[in-house]
């Protein structure tokens, strides 16, 4: 065989063998980026350890711990509301999230707001949750990319059932990357189509989507509703 026919067929070789990554990676929802990145959204703190969340000086438990936040406050109403501190949050790094301005929606709560850190801090993103009133969550964050997630008939992500059953993987800007784990059966999933790569990479029953339109307010719909 002659060089030529010797270097096409590498070539070739190389690329049948790179197909199936490719197309793998195309299939999934693109990871949160690298490092920290600035981002603007308001967040809720989804916690229900009594002794609260811990605020780290930085993005990982290493950290030391600066302050806490008190956990989700149960109304006494039948069914009980969910009062959730609120935080404003300014920039993401490896699955956890820089916040601020935390405080209680006293309309919920009922009562003065709970003593609780202030400042500037790093918390998980395994304790926060999102309200988005995004009618699709896309495989990047790009309102151009891929739905991945697409609720039927105008339904949005902002029901009790996604807040709940929310966490945060990373963000972009205005955007968020959200993990949901709702229980099987659960009827929020009726009204929403997920696509194989919303649950590709995630734990069994759980999917996940960058989403857009956060709403960052806890009592009503952002719309008044």
């Amino acid at each position: 065989m002659q060089r030529r026919e010797i270097l096409t067929a590498s070539l070739t070789a190389a690329l049948l063998l790179s197909a199936p990554v490719a197309r793998a990676q195309s299939e999934s929802v693109a990871p949160a980026p690298a490092g920290q990145v600035a981002c603007t959204f308001g967040a809720f703190v989804s916690e229900t350890d009594p002794e609260g969340l811990n605020v780290r000086a930085g993005p990982g438990t290493n950290h030391k711990v600066v302050g806490t936040l008190p956990p989700v406050k149960l109304s006494r109403d039948d069914p009980p509301v969910r009062a959730m501190v609120e935080v404003e949050v300014s920039a993401g790094a490896n699955g956890w999230f820089r916040i601020a301005k935390a405080r209680d929606n006293e309309m919920l709560t009922d009562a003065a707001s709970r003593p609780m850190f202030k400042g500037s801090g790093w918390v998980s993103g395994r304790k926060l949750t999102v309200k988005s009133q995004a009618a699709a969550g896309r495989q990047r964050p790009d309102a151009k990319a891929p739905a991945v997630l697409s609720g039927q008939d105008g339904a949005s992500f902002d029901g009790d059932a996604f807040v709940q059953n929310g966490r945060l993987l990373g963000c972009s800007g205005k955007w968020v990357l959200v993990e949901y784990g709702l229980p099987a059966g659960s009827e929020a999933l009726s009204g929403v189509e997920i696509k194989p790569a919303a649950k590709a990479g995630a734990e069994v029953g759980r999917f996940r989507a960058w989403l857009d339109r956060i709403c960052a307010t806890q009592e009503t719909s952002c719309d008044g509703g």
